[in-house]
C-alpha cells in the first residue's frame, strides 16, 4: 500500500507523494521553487524568460479573474472531474451560451469561488464523454485497473542535480514490480491512432511523459525502467473517439533529453537569477526542407505551372535608365 500524505496549504516538508487541491499544487508547494512539465516545456519551446513569467514563485501569479478558459477547456475540466472523481467543484450554469449577462456573472462568480463553471449543454457533453472513457477502458486489455487507481496524486522530489521537481498524475498504479501513470487528454483534436505521433511531437508531450517517469523513478528507485506512461486521448465531440497510447522508445528518448536540457537550464537560471529570452542577435529563419520539396514537386506536376519561364529575378532588362550600375 503506497503512502499518500494529505496536504492542504503551504510548502511540503520534503519529497514524497501527496494529495492536495489543484490550487495548492499550481502555487508550487515544493520546499524550493520547482520545475513542472509545463515550465519545462516553456524552457524548451520558448525561453527561460517565458518560463519565469509563468512560474508562480518567480513571477507574480495570475489572479483568478484573469483566467479566460474556452468552452472546450471547461468541458475538459468537467470531464476530468467526472472521470477521476477529484478536482474543483462543478457549477452548472443554466444557459446555452455565455452571451447573456446572467451567464457571464455566474461564470465569473464560480471562478472567484475556486469552482469550475460549465454551461448545461456542455455539462451533458462532459457526462457523456466521461461515461465513454470509463466504459471504454473497462473493456480494453491492460486498462481494467484504471478505475480503482489513485487519482490526482502529486509527486515531489529532488533530482540528483539539486533541482526540485513536481508532477500531478491524473491516476497512478504503483505495484511492487511496476507502475503505470495515466494522463487524460480531452479536446477538439482527433484521437485517431495515426494522428497521435504528430500531436505528441507538436505539443512536446514527450517532455511530460519523460519527466513524470523520471520523478516517480526517483521516489521508487526499484521501479526504474518499469514505469509506463499512458495517455487517454478522447474527443470532445460525439461519438467521443477514444485511444490509449504510450510513446515509443524514440519519443521517450527524445523526451528524456529535453527534460535533461530543461533541468540544466533551470538550475543555471535559479543560480544566477538571470532568465534570458530569445537571442539578441539577428537570426536566420530556416525555411523547412519539406516545404521546399513540396514546392519543387508542384512546379513539376501542377499543370497550371507548366510553361513558366525560368526567370532570373535578379536581372531585369527594364531597369530605370538613370540608376546606372546601382540598378
Amino acid at each position: 500500500m503506497i503512502q499518500i500524505a494529505e496536504h492542504t496549504e503551504g510548502l511540503v516538508p520534503g519529497p514524497g507523494l501527496y494529495r492536495m487541491p489543484a490550487k495548492v499544487y499550481h502555487a508550487d508547494p515544493s520546499p524550493e521553487p520547482s520545475l513542472s512539465s509545463s515550465i519545462a516545456k516553456l524552457i524548451i519551446e520558448q525561453s527561460p524568460e517565458h518560463a519565469a513569467c509563468a512560474h508562480p514563485r518567480i513571477a507574480k501569479p495570475k489572479d483568478a479573474d484573469e483566467r479566460d478558459p474556452t468552452r472546450p477547456k471547461e468541458i475538459g475540466t468537467a470531464a476530468h472531474k467526472l472521470i477521476l472523481g477529484a478536482g474543483e467543484q462543478l457549477v452548472i450554469i443554466e444557459a446555452d451560451d455565455y452571451k447573456t449577462g446572467f451567464a457571464k456573472s455566474e461564470r465569473a462568480r464560480a471562478y472567484m469561488d475556486g469552482a469550475s463553471p460549465i454551461l448545461r449543454p456542455d455539462a451533458q457533453k462532459a457526462e457523456t464523454l466521461a461515461d465513454r472513457v470509463l466504459s471504454g477502458l473497462a473493456g480494453m486489455d491492460g486498462c481494467d485497473a484504471f478505475a480503482a487507481a489513485e487519482s490526482e496524486v502529486v509527486a515531489i522530489c529532488r533530482d540528483q542535480s539539486g533541482a526540485w521537481l513536481r508532477i500531478m498524475m491524473d491516476r497512478v498504479e504503483i505495484y511492487p514490480t511496476h507502475a503505470i501513470i495515466w494522463d487524460v487528454k480531452t479536446g477538439e483534436q482527433s484521437a485517431a491512432p495515426q494522428t497521435l505521433g504528430r500531436r505528441i511531437d507538436n505539443m512536446n508531450m514527450e517532455i511530460q511523459a519523460a519527466l513524470y517517469v523520471h520523478v516517480l523513478g526517483l521516489l521508487f528507485p526499484k521501479l526504474q525502467g518499469r514505469i509506463r506512461f499512458r495517455w487517454i486521448f478522447v474527443e470532445n465531440e460525439f461519438p467521443h473517439g477514444l485511444s490509449v497510447a504510450e510513446v515509443d522508445n524514440v519519443g521517450m528518448g527524445i523526451g528524456s533529453r529535453k527534460v535533461a536540457a530543461a533541468i540544466h537550464r533551470w538550475n543555471q537560471c535559479l543560480k544566477t537569477g538571470n532568465w534570458p529570452g530569445y537571442p539578441t542577435d539577428i537570426v536566420r529563419a530556416e525555411f523547412p526542407e519539406w516545404a521546399s520539396k513540396r514546392w519543387a514537386e508542384r512546379e513539376e506536376l501542377d499543370p497550371q505551372l507548366r510553361g513558366v519561364p525560368n526567370f532570373d529575378l535578379a536581372n531585369s532588362p527594364w531597369r530605370p535608365l538613370d540608376y546606372g550600375d546601382a540598378a
